[in-house]
């Protein structure tokens, strides 16, 4: 099959690539840098910005289209904002059979009254529909003003895949990492005490080979991707990745009161425990996308090669959490009292 990406340079788009050429279809990818950040060579890059107004991206693929080429599907890696997305999809709507694009959780409406949320759940509306300054406010509604593009354009044929957190080699953001990185290099660390609320992600490669799942077996649809078990409670969560990594470090059950009179905060300094008001990201099901074959791998395998490849890449700073050395400070507080 031939296949286009937008973006796909890192991390679950990376993943894609690699799994996609390795399962022998062509993919053509757009992306901003004018150099090849270690893609397989059988990839054909186009070089440019997709957005209109900050380069001539699309461009590139017109060129392609107006030559008579023609995709099997689009993976839509990097849509942030309507406008960009409308973009996109009008160029390719007649060029593409099928329009993948990745969402994420985040379009939920945290106030969702549902125990368990699922593909049918409200959904955050954006007030002010006009933004496109891409924060944490503005993150989830906007995705949600995504997807209706993409349904517009492609209402037969579209697939929308909602992930959670994703967790896997060539991270970007650190925040499972930070736990393979604390467990694997402390003498000691502190931890949430039960009840700490349940724990969640996705692997990058099961996301990626779900996304190439919907694509050749023509899977259309909103399909979340969370992982990597139902109610994966924080602690066990811990427990296990600690016992997977061969951890020496000693857990230090605290419990929240303490750790937020010692300003360590969920999310911030310890990344993925989530405070209890967000919570409701760890119930959501991803049973839809599992019943159309979504895999998601254990959570020992997934901590075992992310402590690999972030060994491998010479442990540099963390982007997400507290860290070492404010870690064994708290760690020493503890310890003295």
């Amino acid at each position: 099959m031939k296949i286009l990406v937008l973006g796909g340079t890192q991390f679950s788009g990376r993943a894609f690539v690699d799994l996609a050429i390795q399962s022998g279809h062509e993919i053509t990818l757009l992306h901003r840098s004018p150099t090849n950040p270690g893609l397989p060579e059988s990839v054909r890059r186009l070089v440019g910005d997709r957005d209109p107004e900050n380069g001539a991206g699309l461009d590139e693929i017109k060129k392609l289209i107006e030559a008579g080429e023609r995709f099997d599907a689009v993976l839509d890696m990097c849509g942030y904002v309507p406008r960009v997305t409308q973009a996109s999809c009008e160029l390719l709507k007649g060029a593409c059979d099928r329009y993948v694009f990745t969402s994420t959780i985040s379009v939920y409406d945290k106030d969702s009254q549902d125990e368990v949320p699922d593909e049918d759940s409200k959904l955050i509306d954006l007030e002010h529909k006009s933004v496109e300054e891409v924060t944490g406010e503005t993150y989830g509604g906007l995705k949600v003003l995504c997807e209706q593009v993409v349904r517009t354009w492609y209402p037969e044929n579209h697939t929308i895949i909602r992930p959670t957190v994703i967790a896997g080699p060539n991270d970007p953001t650190d925040r499972v990492t930070w736990w393979a990185r604390m467990l694997s290099t402390l003498d000691a660390m502190v931890i949430p005490a039960p009840p700490s609320g349940l724990a969640g992600f996705i692997d990058s490669r099961d996301l990626a080979a779900f996304f190439l799942r919907t694509i050749e077996h023509e899977i259309s649809g909103i399909y979340n991707a969370v992982g990597p078990e139902t109610n994966l409670q924080m602690h066990d969560f811990i427990t296990r990745a600690h016992k997977a990594l061969d951890s020496k470090a000693e857990l230090i059950e605290v419990d929240q009161d303490r750790l937020a009179s010692m300003e360590v905060n969920s999310w911030v300094d310890i990344p993925t425990w989530a405070p209890a008001e967000s919570q409701f990201m760890y119930r959501i099901s991803s049973q839809r996308a599992i019943d159309q074959g979504l895999t998601r791998r254990p959570l020992e395998e997934t901590m075992q090669v992310i402590n690999a490849w972030d060994i491998e890449r010479g442990r540099p700073d963390l982007k997400a959490g507290m860290s070492a050395d404010r870690m064994r400070e708290v760690v020493e507080s503890v310890h003295a009292t």
